[in-house]
């Protein structure tokens, strides 16, 4: 039995590294492969040329431009919803200011809170979903891509400004400081979102012409440079379109281009290159590698174990050979025949 006892070893070190491989991809990548609750972050988008109507003083004007997003994970929040809604749920409280002068009046800005499934990053309409305190239904994407991420032209990304969900289409791959990331992008038609009371002189009336209701108009694209592992977009543009419209007249309310700034960029790349590593080994490489090593020990065991049964076997046949065909006592078996044939 000692011949046995080294395939059976390889094959139960076999068996565990396979299990290993199989635990890996579908046992703690799952458990990995979520937003945390405690996020805790800022992104900045900036346009330094961006044309836009100055509320200020009644009039278009041009400059810097920066919209700043702070998003904070609600930790008990998300607990809850998790519980009520029997899977891993993310609520994320948002708030929004865009800036084009520096003061203590910004340009616009909103409060969100943001609920998404923690895995596909798609919206969930529940547990305090709302936007500047109103309760709001959304669908899509909202605030990130899902996890392992794919090219494909099936998602859809919620467009707060006019509280609607577009297709996205994947448009390559790209790199940025050294990571692979996936180039989506996404068209909001030119549309009416709003309306707003301005003064009747900007749509060709008099200095002391009635104040007119006007209608705004918005247009947006957006495209997005994303890490496919995380589904985290690690880079950003807009060419946003915006304009007031109001007895036959057009007034520019905005137009710009805005990016991730350099610095946003830089920490989106620290903290998401290493934690793209190594979820995607604990997604891919590990159960691949640990899968193959055990299947090659679990067959290389058992073609040991028959290779040393066969010749245990075949030792048997030839030592039963000689036993038979040379009897110490009675030689060979023709000479028992003529003994008993004698007798």
């Amino acid at each position: 039995m000692r011949k046995y006892l080294l395939p059976a070893i390889i094959m139960a070190v076999g068996a565990f590294i396979l299990t290993m491989g199989l635990l890996f991809r579908f046992y703690a990548y799952p458990r990995l492969a979520v937003v945390p609750p405690d996020t805790n972050t800022t992104q900045i988008v900036k346009d330094p040329d961006a044309t836009f109507f100055d509320a200020d003083n009644l009039k278009k004007s041009s400059g810097t431009l920066t919209t700043t997003a702070r998003i904070i994970g609600d930790e008990e929040a998300s607990e809850k919803a998790s519980e009520k809604m029997g899977r891993e749920i993310a609520v994320w409280d948002s708030g929004q200011i865009s800036d084009n002068n520096g003061d203590n009046m910004p340009m616009d800005g909103s409060t969100e809170v943001f609920v998404f499934d923690s895995h596909t990053g798609q919206a969930v309409n529940c547990c305090g979903a709302s936007k500047n305190g109103q309760e709001i239904k959304r669908e899509g994407l909202l605030v990130k891509f899902p996890f392992d991420a794919q090219k494909t032209d099936d998602y859809k990304w919620w467009d707060s400004t006019v509280g609607k969900a577009y297709p996205v289409s994947f448009d390559g791959t790209d790199e940025i400081q050294g990571m692979e990331v996936y180039k989506y992008s996404m068209k909001v038609p030119e549309q009416k979102y709003s309306h707003r009371e301005l003064p009747g002189n900007l749509f060709g009336g008099g200095p002391h012409s009635e104040a007119v209701d006007a209608d705004r108009y918005y247009s947006n694209e957006r495209t997005f440079w994303v890490d496919p592992v995380t589904g985290v977009v690690i880079d950003r543009v807009e060419v946003q379109h915006q304009e007031f419209r109001a007895k036959g007249h057009v007034l520019p309310a905005l137009e710009t281009t805005s990016r991730f700034t350099a610095d946003t960029v830089d920490k989106n790349v620290e903290e998401y290159k290493s934690k793209s590593m190594l979820l995607g080994m604990v997604h891919s490489t590990l159960p691949i590698a640990f899968v193959a090593i055990g299947l090659l020990l679990l067959v290389g065991g058992l073609l040991l174990s028959l290779i040393i049964g066969r010749r245990e076997r075949e030792g048997q046949r030839e030592e039963d050979y000689e036993t038979t065909d040379q009897d110490p006592v009675f030689g060979s078996m023709q000479s028992r025949r003529d003994i008993h044939g004698q007798g």
